[in-house]
Protein backbone atom coordinates (compact mmCIF):
# COMPACT_ATOMS: atom_id res chain seq x y z
CA UNK A 1 0.00 0.00 0.00
CA UNK A 2 1.36 3.31 -0.34
CA UNK A 3 0.64 7.26 -1.76
CA UNK A 4 0.65 7.75 -5.11
CA UNK A 5 0.59 10.91 -7.10
CA UNK A 6 -0.21 10.72 -10.82
CA UNK A 7 -0.58 13.87 -12.65
CA UNK A 8 -1.84 13.76 -16.37
CA UNK A 9 -2.15 16.70 -19.50
CA UNK A 10 -5.46 18.22 -19.43
CA UNK A 11 -8.33 19.30 -16.97
CA UNK A 12 -10.26 15.69 -16.32
CA UNK A 13 -14.18 16.44 -16.50
CA UNK A 14 -16.32 14.78 -13.44
CA UNK A 15 -16.75 11.69 -15.32
CA UNK A 16 -13.31 10.73 -16.18
CA UNK A 17 -11.97 11.19 -12.01
CA UNK A 18 -15.26 9.78 -11.48
CA UNK A 19 -14.13 6.72 -12.95
CA UNK A 20 -10.93 6.16 -10.35
CA UNK A 21 -12.52 6.55 -7.14
CA UNK A 22 -9.37 5.79 -4.80
CA UNK A 23 -8.21 8.89 -5.87
CA UNK A 24 -8.56 12.56 -5.57
CA UNK A 25 -8.32 15.14 -8.53
CA UNK A 26 -6.88 18.07 -8.05
CA UNK A 27 -7.11 20.20 -10.94
CA UNK A 28 -4.17 22.72 -12.29
CA UNK A 29 -3.63 24.71 -15.38
CA UNK A 30 -3.28 22.14 -18.26
CA UNK A 31 -2.62 19.21 -16.03
CA UNK A 32 -4.71 17.83 -13.19
CA UNK A 33 -2.89 15.75 -10.61
CA UNK A 34 -4.82 12.62 -9.36
CA UNK A 35 -3.76 11.52 -6.03
CA UNK A 36 -4.21 8.87 -2.71
CA UNK A 37 -3.80 5.55 -1.45
CA UNK A 38 -3.72 2.56 -3.51
CA UNK A 39 -3.55 -1.02 -2.44
CA UNK A 40 -0.68 -2.95 -4.27
CA UNK A 41 1.18 -2.61 -7.78
CA UNK A 42 -1.62 -4.20 -9.40
CA UNK A 43 -4.03 -1.11 -8.33
CA UNK A 44 -1.44 1.12 -9.76
CA UNK A 45 -0.91 -0.62 -12.99
CA UNK A 46 -5.04 -0.86 -13.30
CA UNK A 47 -5.30 2.93 -12.93
CA UNK A 48 -2.31 3.69 -15.59
CA UNK A 49 -3.67 1.39 -18.18
CA UNK A 50 -7.35 2.61 -17.86
CA UNK A 51 -5.68 6.22 -18.24
CA UNK A 52 -3.82 5.38 -21.41
CA UNK A 53 -7.09 3.38 -22.51
CA UNK A 54 -8.80 6.83 -22.47
CA UNK A 55 -5.97 8.15 -24.68
CA UNK A 56 -4.60 10.36 -21.54
CA UNK A 57 -1.06 11.67 -21.63
CA UNK A 58 0.36 10.66 -18.23
CA UNK A 59 3.55 13.36 -17.39
CA UNK A 60 4.15 12.03 -14.03
CA UNK A 61 3.76 9.00 -11.55
CA UNK A 62 5.59 9.56 -7.91
CA UNK A 63 5.26 7.25 -5.07
CA UNK A 64 5.43 9.36 -1.84
CA UNK A 65 7.32 8.06 0.91
CA UNK A 66 5.96 7.78 4.66
CA UNK A 67 6.40 10.49 6.35
CA UNK A 68 8.33 9.73 10.02
CA UNK A 69 5.80 8.87 12.66
CA UNK A 70 3.53 6.80 10.43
Amino acid sequence: MGHYVIRVQGTLSRDLTDAFPSLTADPEPAQTVLHGYLADQAALAGILNHLNMLGISILEVLHVPPSNGH
